[in-house]
């Protein structure tokens, strides 16, 4: 049957064609599959503590249900958990308390080792405490399970379905959300100390959805997109005119012709303005394209103006458009400007938000379907009540609406709307695109912003449903967030056997490319000699010394991993190393001296962690290493840049004899970082790279021909965000002098009095020490607060001219100093409830509003003042990414003030060590 939908869109080889399809598609689906089949294993389930919010002021459509805040589990919870706590699509939460978080043996099954089936536990603890104390008591090994051949599970912890029951009794359904605040409306408050989340994996099942729909059924609008998987000397791409070489049109007019239609530009208007000439050349390919259109913009440069006059050049053509984006604040800040009062044009423009009214800013609110359809169905009721004297059509709608069915209403809206917007996902809510199928192209153009945050698998959903393609975004920024979690979901496959999986990460913690207060020595309790000789062959190829029965016996009191069974131990204990941080494998009651050692270390050291995996270790590698690719500025030549270091760490982490099938491994391990890591507009800018052994390129792997990408792409390069002062560096270092260029009437337009004598972008260099247990830093917490209060005293004599807050964001690279930060500044302003937003003054006209943030989360929005803390004491590859740093250092209007230690970033690798440098300095706290 596919071959048929295939047939009618190709006449030559329809075949061929189906094939290049089902094959570009194929690691995607895998990639999707395996990540959907662990998110349904009860190992996925997440869970957060909470606390009730009180003396909250709320939207009157929100008065039933109680208000609870969302609180990291521990210090390891992270973003990702927070953003599926938070997500439109989750219903519903579970509650939790400690006790369900049990230590139980994983797998409680077969040996992950040999296979064999396991004997009955020895023991099982309800908590690690209980399970260290029954340990210290008893002499026994935390591993409670053994198969015939000695190998043992350690205790790991993990969450059990049946041990919570989802059961109706502990159910609590989510009324609303605040994404912001990070706030649940649930409609009781729990009895229990934790909310746990059900894995929901509707978001992978849309993706696989649309794979499947252009695998199996593809639309003839759907060409261009199955283009991407031919070979690139074999697509036949469209050639497109660049409007400059258009002899009708004339740039310095504020109307033009377009294909004998006489238009006018809206919004575009000031030809004098630099970028201006930029953003209408972009507007003028998107109208010509027969397949894609590209605009790629550093912070500030008018990306969204540019969408907001094609969207409205396309509506008056009477096209219908779809606008997307990975973020729902990047959705509203372009229907935000669309509805502007001051917008002459917006009533030509009916525009409907996809959504959850909890996710959707205030301005935009309005235009959210259910509240859409809630007032026209007013608006028409009021004026047919009115009339004395009815048409039999006016009296049947009148009878529609009485009745408060809202099929007719609806259907009148959804046909008149031109413009729907939502996120990638949320889109799919459109009750047109429910019924009809995803797969169905009803709209002319889509429009995704920040698509250099889309993975392309993301971006095929609401694809499908468009005949035309405009990508908007900037590589130099963040990428696709990354979930290291599923990358490693889907790189453990690439290396079947366990044992070799735990040698290769055993011999890696023990090597030089970790720091010696970081190196794990092991004891590797087996009787399998295929597994002795795999880790005997992995410790010689990483210089590691390995002691056995049969190899280095002499070096036994010293070696950085034993390979031996239960009876060389028994007999050798007082010759073992003293220092073995894990333990692989059961040791039985015999064996008190060397369990007694190996706790006792373990309670001197606790900084050694003897819990990594070996697909977790790769998988973060992989998302630092990628974040790296930008950051190609040359510091100290003779010191390892952070990209080649980890570049050698993952080459190590993979097995080393060539009987082990190490090229196979990597090469599975690339299909996974082909699909994990690279944004739908990377990729057809310049591509990611080919799988190997694969001759011929394709848009996805080598990126459009370049002539092809050329007619299609417009890149601007003005900035009108920042003063100079902020913008320089990034101008200079992140885009080459090639973009993020200031007008000359920028500094006048940022002029204030806030500080004069000192630099718009300036580095307060603080000495503060770092709390590793918090991950926060104390001290530079106190300087940034000492900041605020210095820029409070100063607003409150300098209002703003246009009357609104002076507005200053407060951000961080890390949670841990996002909470000390919070905790501060609600003690400043006696604001003990709020978590994100701070204001200072009247509560209807204050002088300040302040916002705290992680830098990663502040993406697409702006503040007059930002206020950056560092946090760390020394760099790591997560601060290094300069996307990141690009960020970060680009979202101030008026002043940038920098936190951190200084010495130590100007040391970093790349473009951290550049900007430390540059950096005019204040003073040294």
């Amino acid at each position: 049957m596919a071959l048929l939908h295939f047939a009618n869109m190709e006449e030559h080889r329809p075949e061929v064609l189906m094939q290049k399809t089902f094959s570009g598609l194929e690691d995607f689906h895998k990639f999707l599959e395996n990540t959907k089949r662990y998110l349904e294993s009860e190992k996925s389930v997440k869970r957060l503590r909470w606390e009730l919010v009180e003396d909250i002021s709320r939207s009157k459509e929100t008065s039933q249900g109680i208000w609870v805040q969302l609180i990291e589990a521990e210090s390891s919870s992270d973003d990702v958990t927070f953003k599926h706590f938070l997500d439109e699509n989750n219903k519903e939460v579970y509650e939790a308390n400690n006790a369900n978080w049990k230590y139980v043996a994983s797998p409680a099954t077969d040996c992950p080792t040999c296979k064999q089936k396991n004997k009955k536990p020895k023991l099982a603890y309800q908590t690690k405490e209980h399970a260290e104390e029954v340990a210290s008591q008893s002499k026994t090994q935390l591993g409670i399970y053994e198969c015939e051949n000695g190998h043992g599970w350690h205790l790991t912890k993990q969450f059990r379905d049946g041990q919570i029951s989802f059961a109706k009794e502990n159910k609590l359904v989510v009324l609303d959300r605040n994404i912001n605040n990070e706030q649940l409306l649930l409609d009781r408050i729990p009895d229990e100390e934790y909310l746990v989340l059900r894995p929901n994996t509707y978001t992978l099942k849309c993706q696989l959805n649309a794979i499947k729909e252009l695998q199996d059924s593809p639309n003839s609008t759907h060409r261009p997109l199955l283009r991407l998987f031919e070979s690139s000397d074999h697509a036949k791409w469209a050639r497109l005119t660049k409007p400059r070489s258009n002899p009708f049109y004339d740039m310095q007019l504020t109307h033009y012709e377009h294909n004998g239609l006489v238009a006018e530009w809206h919004v575009l208007t000031d030809i004098s303005r630099p970028g201006t000439q930029e953003q209408r050349d972009f507007v003028e390919i998107a109208l010509n394209t027969p397949d894609f259109a590209f605009l790629e913009g550093p912070p500030g440069s008018g990306k969204t103006t540019a969408i907001l006059e094609l969207i409205i050049q396309l509506a008056l053509r009477g096209k219908r458009i779809l606008l997307c984006a990975s973020t729902h604040v990047a959705v509203d800040n372009v229907l935000e400007r669309i509805l502007e009062e001051d917008n002459e044009i917006k009533d030509l423009i009916i525009a409907l938000r996809m959504g959850d009214k909890s996710n959707i800013s205030e301005k935009v609110k309005p235009n959210q379907l259910e509240e859409f359809l809630q007032t026209e169905r007013n608006r028409l009721l009021a004026s047919l009540n009115k009339q004395s004297n009815l048409s039999e059509a006016q009296a049947l709608l009148l009878e529609q609406l009485r009745s408060r069915k809202n099929n007719t209403i609806q259907r009148m809206v959804l046909e008149s709307a031109n413009l729907i917007c939502g996120t990638t996902i949320g889109i799919l809510q459109h009750p047109d695109i429910k019924s009809r199928g995803e797969a169905n192209p009803q709209f002319d153009y889509m429009i995704i912003d920040e698509a250099s945050k889309t993975t392309f698998q993301e971006f095929l959903v609401p694809a499908l449903l468009a005949k035309r393609w405009v990508l908007v975004g900037d590589q130099k920024q963040l990428s696709p967030y990354v979930d290291d979690e599923s990358t490693a979901i889907n790189i453990e496959p690439c290396l079947p056997e366990q044992y070799k999986r735990n040698a290769c990460i055993d011999v890696f913690q023990a090597s030089s490319y970790l720091p010696s207060s970081k190196r794990i020595n092991s004891l590797i309790l087996t009787k399998n000699q295929q597994e002795v000789e795999f880790y005997q062959a992995q410790a010689e190829q990483s210089g590691v010394l390995l002691a056995s029965p049969r190899h280095n016996i002499d070096h036994l009191p010293y070696a950085s991993i034993v390979t031996a069974d239960e009876l060389f131990v028994g007999n050798n204990e007082k010759q073992l190393p003293y220092d073995f941080s894990r333990i692989r494998g059961s040791l039985d009651t015999t064996h008190i001296q060397t369990q007694y050692r190996n706790n006792a270390f373990l309670a001197a050291d606790k900084k050694r962690t003897n819990n990594a995996k070996w697909e977790d270790e790769i998988a973060w590698r992989l998302s630092r290493l990628y974040e790296q690719r930008h950051n190609n500025v040359a510091n100290d030549e003779t010191k390892k840049n952070t990209a080649v270091k980890l570049q050698e760490q993952i080459k190590a982490l993979l097995p080393h004899n060539s009987n082990s099938g190490s090229n196979s491994a990597l090469e599975n391990i690339n299909r996974v970082r082909r699909v994990a890591l690279p944004s739908v507009l990377e990729s057809l800018q310049s591509g990611f790279e080919r799988k190997t052994r694969q001759r011929q390129g394709t848009a996805l792997s080598d990126g459009l021909p370049e002539i092809v990408f050329q007619q299609r792409a417009v890149t601007l390069s003005y900035q009108h965000r920042m003063h100079p002062d902020i913008a320089e560096f990034s101008a200079r270092v992140i885009y080459n002098g090639k973009a993020l260029k200031s007008p000359d009437f920028m500094e006048e337009k940022r002029h204030w009095d806030y500080r004069p004598e000192r630099s718009r972008s300036i580095w307060l260099d603080v000495r503060g020490k770092v709390n590793s247990k918090t991950n926060s830093n104390k001290i530079e917490a106190d300087q940034v607060l000492n900041e605020l209060q210095a820029f409070d005293r100063w607003a409150k004599a300098n209002p703003k001219e246009d009357g609104k807050p002076w507005e200053v964001a407060v951000l961080s690279f890390y949670r841990g100093q996002e909470r000390e930060l919070k905790f501060k500044i609600r003690s400043w302003t006696g604001n003990r409830q709020a978590h994100r937003h701070f204001k200072r003054g009247d509560k209807k006209t204050p002088y300040l509003d302040i916002q705290l943030c992680t830098v990663d989360r502040f993406q697409g929005h702006e503040a007059d003042l930002v206020l950056l803390s560092f946090m760390n004491n020394y760099p790591t590859s997560f601060l290094e990414s300069p996307n990141r740093l690009n960020v970060a250092i680009t979202r101030a209007r008026y002043g940038l003030v920098v936190f951190g230690n200084r010495n130590p970033m100007a040391r970093a690798s790349g473009v951290l060590a550049t900007f430390a440098q540059d950096s005019a300095w204040s003073k040294t706290i």
